[in-house]
């Protein structure tokens, strides 16, 4: 169990690539309808492929070189170890890039002009959403995402020991 919890990073950069890999299989059907939408769909791919595994490539680190003693370790911010704060660091850094890229660069528009990534359930047949719902869901996603960073510098969350 001691290697599960030390490797973690391992299963995290796999489930956010084969997520990628899903995200490319699923563009595919939009490709051959509108071949001029490919370029937009590798960028889509490339970058969450890349900024997708930063948080992960920085836990990686942290356990390849010795910081940190596993994931528990990243629930605990207080305990001021560099690689976790530099991880945390990171998290906020893509969340700014994010609200960034969404309000402030035409990334709403791109999601919709390039769906798939985003799909919603309703009974009005359309499936994806639009521009407009992306920047209405989007500070929601991460509402999710802080407060459960901020769960991690309120609770001391106790270090289990193997």
């Amino acid at each position: 169990m001691e290697i599960l919890f030390k490797y973690a990073w391992i299963l995290f950069i796999g489930v956010t690539t084969a997520n990628a890999f899903v995200l490319k299989s699923r563009a595919k059907k939009y490709i051959t309808e509108r071949p001029e939408l490919e370029e937009g769909y590798d960028k889509l791919f490339q970058g969450y492929l890349f900024y997708g595994n930063i948080p992960w490539i920085v836990m990686m680190v942290g356990s390849v070189s010795g910081l940190t003693q596993g994931i528990f370790d990243y629930f605990n911010p207080r305990s001021m170890n560099p690689m976790v704060l530099i991880f945390h660091f990171s998290i906020v850094v893509l969340w700014f890039l994010g609200v960034r890229w969404i309000y402030f660069k035409n990334g709403a528009n791109f999601l919709e002009t390039h769906p798939g990534l985003f799909r919603k359930s309703n009974l009005s047949g359309n499936k994806y959403m639009t521009a407009k719902q992306i920047k209405l869901f989007y500070p929601l996603m991460l509402l999710g995402g802080i407060i459960g960073m901020a769960m991690m510098w309120i609770i001391n969350f106790p270090t289990p020991q193997f």
